[in-house]
């Protein structure tokens, strides 16, 4: 089985080999927009596996009191160089999403953007909630999932139910609509999406993009 120190490397590469997405992902953006009228100014929110530092800049300059962590240094610390060129401040810490660095109900709204797929499913869950502790009571939450109808389901070595090892070493989780009630266990979910898009001509994604509330555990 793969452990973090393994993962993290994995992530270094991954960083310092793939070209970087320009600008913030546009279904953030939407979250934002549709949140940002609930939120005090100067709201405090989370980038969880903020990578190169795209929608962490995005909140930033929004206005937002912005916190942002990721497992590599590698994306860590060009998030560090681009917020710097841009004259923006953004608070960025490595930390793995199993065992988030902040306080509890620290943050209003959190987002976290193409990472909890490449978990184990158990530290897929350990990672949701975890963000759940540091939310605030009724904070937001944005984040995507994969579903198994994506076109890299069951694609290199299986490591346990719904769960591969990607090409780049790390695990790819990927899970059906009646496993995400599961997955955001004590949050209310206000939109669950699934979207699909052909990354090539051979290539469907498809999954899930959910925006959630955090509320009591009953």
């Amino acid at each position: 089985m793969l452990d973090r120190f393994e993962i993290r490397h994995a992530w270094d590469v991954i960083h310092q080999t793939q070209p970087a997405s320009e600008g913030p992902e546009k279904n953030v953006l939407a979250f934002i927009e549709h949140i940002e009228p609930r939120l005090s100014p100067r709201a405090v929110l989370l980038d969880a596996g903020c990578g190169r530092g795209r929608n962490a800049l995005y909140l930033s300059h929004s206005g937002f009191t912005v916190y942002a962590c990721d497992l590599s240094s590698v994306a860590l610390a060009i998030a560090k160089a681009q917020s710097s060129e841009a004259g923006l401040t953004v608070s960025l810490q490595a930390s793995d999403l199993t065992h988030l660095p902040y306080v509890s109900d620290l943050f209003a709204a959190a987002i976290c953007v193409h990472v909890l797929p490449y978990h184990l499913k158990a530290d897929l869950i350990k990672s949701v909630r975890e963000l759940r502790r540091v939310l605030q009571p009724n904070g937001w939450l944005y984040l995507d999932l994969l579903a198994p109808e994506d076109a890299e389901y069951g694609c290199g070595r299986k490591l346990e139910k719904g769960t591969f090892l990607d090409p780049d070493g790390t695990p790819l989780h990927f899970s059906p609509r009646g496993e995400v009630d599961e997955i955001l266990h004590g949050f209310a979910l206000e939109r669950v999406t699934r979207y699909e898009f052909t990354s090539s001509p051979t290539r469907v994604r498809v999954g899930w993009k959910i925006w959630a509330l955090k509320c009591a555990i009953t």
